[in-house]
């Protein structure tokens, strides 16, 4: 082999050797492309209602980082949701739970699974999602009487704000059953407290409780297998 041939063969070999490099080793450009594409999400505490319906005074909703730090914050719409935010408010994190609730949640879901019953589970599941979780809805009042004007709050109302703020749709045959009289506030029941008080609501196939106050309600959702897991909501002047 003569030294030009030698030459050209490692020449040859370097070139399929860097070409080998570059597809295992993505360039820096496309690097850059790939974090740009993981859009970090942070949660917030709303303090004004978010347009389209998508989220509401008091909610804890998760948004893009620089949709929080670039208008939501700094215009005074929302703040972050940490522990001394929840605290400035005077709300517990719906996130959060202490070490003796989460035995307990997997203490029923484990008792749900044991029984066979896929039924039982997926209400544990709700009832669990739904213990910190206020539904609120806002509706115009009469000056002179300090009632909802014009119309009223339904059960039909309940569950379809149900979907939309807190993105549980119900199957049809599963119901929405209003109690007709306010609590004096749904924020101190305990789980026992408010199961008794759902267990007085008649269970019918059409609800016909018609809301004309304001105040702080309990629904009870009547799902399939027999289970009820309640539900509670605020009717708030607009």
């Amino acid at each position: 082999m003569t030294l030009t041939m030698a030459s050209s063969l490692l020449e040859s070999r370097c070139a399929s050797m860097f070409r080998c490099l570059n597809h295992s080793f993505p360039s820096q450009s496309l690097q850059r492309e790939q974090r740009r594409s993981v859009t970090k999400m942070v949660r917030v505490i709303l303090k004004e209602d978010m347009p389209n319906g998508k989220g509401y005074a008091g909610d804890v909703v998760k948004v893009k980082a620089g949709y929080a730090r670039n208008l939501l914050i700094p215009r005074k719409v929302a703040l972050y949701a940490v522990p001394a935010n929840f605290e400035r408010l005077g709300m517990k994190d719906p996130d959060a739970e202490t070490v003796e609730e989460k035995r307990a949640r997997l203490q029923q879901e484990e008792e749900a699974e044991a029984e066979g019953g896929e039924d039982m589970k997926a209400a544990e599941k709700l009832r669990y999602y739904l213990r910190n979780k206020v539904l609120k809805i806002w509706r115009n009042v009469d000056a002179n009487t300090g009632q909802v004007h014009p119309g009223y709050v339904t059960a039909k109302n309940v569950r379809d704000k149900l979907g939309r703020q807190l993105k549980i749709d119900l199957e049809d045959h599963e119901l929405v059953h209003l109690k007709d009289s306010p609590t004096s506030t749904t924020e101190e029941l305990t789980d026992e407290a408010l199961d008794k008080l759902i267990e007085d609501i008649p269970t019918q196939e059409r609800c016909p409780v018609k809301i004309k106050q304001l105040g702080e309600f309990v629904a009870k959702l009547s799902l399939a297998g027999g289970y009820t897991v309640p539900l509670k909501f605020v009717v708030l002047k607009r």
